[in-house]
């Protein structure tokens, strides 16, 4: 029986720590990069996959909440641009 765990196991916290450490203090631009790559990737990946179309024909529908704040913004967005409140 273990009475104590290896040097090398950590926390939960403790693990995501480390792996977002690096992007802590990057740059928006250098974030930007990383992006762009993943999403080139991505784009390789689908033309070489037979199912492409079905692929991106694939949605999650929003969820509820989701839908009500995006309608909440719209109307304080549409109340901005037109100088008043929404209870105005």
């Amino acid at each position: 029986m273990l009475t104590k765990l290896p040097g090398w196991v950590v926390s939960n916290h403790e693990s995501v720590e480390r792996k977002v450490a690096p992007y802590r203090d990057m740059t928006p631009a250098r974030r930007l990069e990383i992006v762009a790559s993943a999403c080139r990737d991505a784009a390789s990946l689908l033309a070489q996959n037979p199912l492409r179309e079905r692929v991106l024909a694939l949605s999650d529908p929003l969820p509820a909440s989701s839908q009500a704040a995006l309608a909440r913004l719209r109307t304080l967005a549409s109340h901005a641009k037109v100088g008043r409140g929404p209870n105005a």
